[in-house]
């Protein structure tokens, strides 16, 4: 399956790409080459709403006392998902941007190391 490329709006950009995507790891665009991505929050929303469905069956499962309830959690949590992975926006990044927030995520990364070692 491929998706829009916000770009050239042709369908360009691999589903694993797209879900992949970050600012400092951009989706290409197979048919432009332009960069694009999924904003973090709807990325880490769409894995925080699976988590809740699936920690929400289990207390009900736990609590009604019916296993097959997990089930149910886990079924829709990965129905979710997906169509969450599918209306997701895709947003166009530039080369310079997309280098500056590797440049910082590489930074960030240093000093939690180097604060980690610290302590």
């Amino acid at each position: 399956m491929t998706y829009v490329c916000p770009h050239c709006h042709q369908p360009g950009i691999a589903a694993m790409a797209k879900r992949w995507s970050s600012r400092a790891s951009p989706a290409v665009c197979g048919l432009c080459g332009k960069l694009s991505h999924v904003l973090a929050s709807t990325s880490s929303g769409i894995g925080v709403a699976g988590l809740l469905i699936v920690v929400l069956s289990g207390i009900a499962a736990a609590a009604w006392d019916m296993a097959p309830l997990v089930l149910l959690g886990l079924g829709l949590a990965v129905a979710n998902n997906f169509r969450a992975w599918r209306r997701a926006t895709l947003w166009p990044i530039s080369k310079e941007s997309a280098d500056n927030a590797r440049k910082v995520g590489w930074f960030v990364a240093g000093l939690l190391a180097l604060f980690g070692l610290g302590s």
